[in-house]
């Protein structure tokens, strides 16, 4: 027997035994399997809709909840920054920039302890050396992608 009568028979086989099954079956089976599929997807997809509604609903009144209880704390006076005299060090800066950038830094410190309700103070600038590590934009964009949501 060569190759192609051997398809044929093959395919002549699938075929009759694909048309035997709709015969005995029928159609109706067909039918009860399809619509029992769809339903069920359909019934998964609601069950999960109404779960994910669900979970927003309970964060919303939980988020809710602690905003209701913030506003007395907001109303609460927030006490102003004392701020202290400089005190002079015997070393003293190379140049004017030098100033400004401590300015600048002192200013801040003290912006970040106003907004936490503290008193922070700035005891000393050192200058740092930039190892050879990995550039400050990729620094930035590693916490960026890395930062918690």
């Amino acid at each position: 027997m060569n190759l192609p009568t051997l398809y044929s028979l093959a395919a002549n086989a699938a075929e009759n035994a694909s048309i035997a099954v709709v015969d005995e079956e029928g159609y109706s089976y067909v039918w009860a399997v399809v619509i029992t599929g769809l339903s069920v997807v359909f019934l998964g997809l609601i069950i999960l809709i109404l779960f994910v509604w669900l979970m927003g609903k309970t964060f919303t009144a939980i988020e809710n909840r602690d905003k209701s209880k913030a506003p007395a704390e907001i109303k609460a006076e927030k006490p102003q920054p004392i701020v202290a005299p400089v005190k002079q060090s015997s070393v003293k800066p190379a140049s004017k920039s030098e100033d400004e950038i401590i300015a600048v830094i002192a200013a801040a410190v003290a912006a970040m302890g106003e907004a936490d309700g503290k008193k922070y103070k700035l005891k000393s600038v050192k200058a740092v050396r930039n190892k050879a590590s990995r550039p400050a934009w990729s620094v930035a964009g590693l916490q960026s992608d890395t930062a918690p949501f």
